[in-house]
């Protein structure tokens, strides 16, 4: 399963750095994916989680990429550093350092939370 997941893996992040994170979420989340915050606020679904996104994008002026620092794969669980970088609204930049722990099962992520540095 490992080399699997390691494939699933590296697709679900080429997806983000090319800027399809909501193709990403259609294509390898499961419906009743749970999604974590730092703070520990979360979404409790696919659907819920594709708004969320959808609404924040829309409020970008634009989405200037994604950095991929490294991927670990394990026993159902992933891991990827990002560095993300966009523009607000208001023209200001936004930086976003984080780690992504992803649950997978059956190969579909079931849990996805996000550690900002």
């Amino acid at each position: 399963m490992t080399d699997q997941l390691a494939r699933l893996e590296t697709d679900v992040n080429n997806l983000t750095m090319q800027g399809k994170i909501i193709d990403s979420i259609d294509k390898h989340y499961a419906e009743n994916c749970t999604f974590t915050e730092g703070d520990g606020s979360s979404r409790q679904s696919k659907i819920e989680q594709r708004k969320y996104l959808t609404a924040f994008f829309d409020g970008l002026k634009s989405f200037d990429g994604a950095s991929l620092h490294g991927q670990s794969v394990g026993d159902d669980v992933s891991m990827s550093e990002w560095t993300f970088n966009m523009t607000d609204g208001n023209g200001e930049k936004i930086v976003w350092n984080e780690v992504l722990v992803r649950r997978w099962n059956d190969g579909k992520i079931v849990a996805e939370k996000y550690y900002s540095a």
